[in-house]
């Protein structure tokens, strides 16, 4: 059964994202399968063989309901935009056109479509999802993607020197759901500096927070040790005393501990339940110390 796109995202982002705005129109014209080539921007690495075929069958019994948003290159062919999964499962299903939007879409413009598009859609996964982000940020900023990041750690130090950027960036990522802007450059966006193995692992479904512990181990034979216990479900404390240094394992607790709160990531990457209870834990420390000083 093919994948439909989320209504609610699409509504939210009407008006935020410009030019992409036509997504979801009705087809405005067919185009042979052979005149395409995929997109320059396209979030998707990996195209699973099992949900490919999936998607071919259905289109062999429905057609490709949702036309693909391509845009015009020199010589009279079109460059794939958004759709390209619909169009490798178009030529397996034996189709010779498909339906498609076509629109004259600025490099920017394109790298946004193709990014918004598939993250309106529940079948990326993790590595994929983060991709994607990175390239709504990287277009809302003007920069590629490799700048984004220290862009958007700026800009978190520094919101008030360029708030019409922030107001952007709140907006497409509130309408895209799931986490903000600040939340994903903290947590998330370093999954694209992983090796290799390790964001293949994120693809298979390993959590991402047991990735990037394991990501920090430069050993490949260690890494794959670490893979194999979290696969079978070592926690992601398990996985740091692994890796710990054995001096830091024999260190003051308390030490340790005061570390991990130093770290910014520790209490970001925290849901909203467990955080409040540490900072609970941390206000009823902080009480106990004041009252031993008086």
């Amino acid at each position: 059964m093919t994948r439909k796109a989320r209504p609610a995202i699409g509504a939210r982002l009407s008006g935020l994202v410009e030019g992409v705005g036509t997504l979801g129109q009705p087809a405005t014209m067919t185009l042979l399968l052979s005149d395409l080539q995929p997109g320059a921007f396209q979030p998707r690495v990996h195209f699973g063989t099992e949900a490919l075929e999936e998607l071919a069958h259905s289109i062999r019994e429905q057609g490709v309901l949702q036309p693909l948003l391509v845009r015009p290159l020199p010589g009279g062919r079109y460059e794939i935009v958004a759709g390209e999964r619909r169009w490798r499962a178009a030529q397996q299903a034996g189709l010779t056109e498909v339906p498609v939007l076509v629109r004259d879409l600025t490099d920017a413009q394109a790298q946004l479509a193709a990014a918004v598009e598939n993250l309106q859609r529940e079948n990326l996964n993790v590595m994929e999802e983060v991709r994607a982000r990175l390239q709504v940020a990287a277009s809302t900023l003007g920069v590629s993607p490799e700048q984004a990041v220290p862009r958007l750690f700026a800009l978190d130090r520094r919101p008030d020197e360029d708030p019409e950027t922030v107001a952007r960036l709140d907006a497409l990522f509130a309408a895209l759901g799931r986490e903000s802007w600040r939340s994903f450059v903290k947590n998330r966006a370093a999954l694209l500096n992983l090796p290799e193995d390790v964001q293949e692992a994120v693809r298979t479904g390993l959590d991402y927070r047991k990735a990037l512990v394991v990501g920090r181990v430069e050993d490949r034979e260690q890494r794959q040790g670490l893979l194999e216990a979290a696969r079978a479900g070592a926690t992601v404390q398990a996985l740091r005393e692994q890796i710990a240094d054995p001096q830091e394992r024999r260190a003051d607790p308390t030490q340790a501990v005061l570390r991990r709160l130093a770290d910014r990531r520790t209490l970001a990457g925290l849901e909203g339940a467990r955080r409040r209870k540490i900072e609970r834990l941390l206000q009823q420390i902080g009480e106990l110390l004041d009252s031993a000083e008086t």
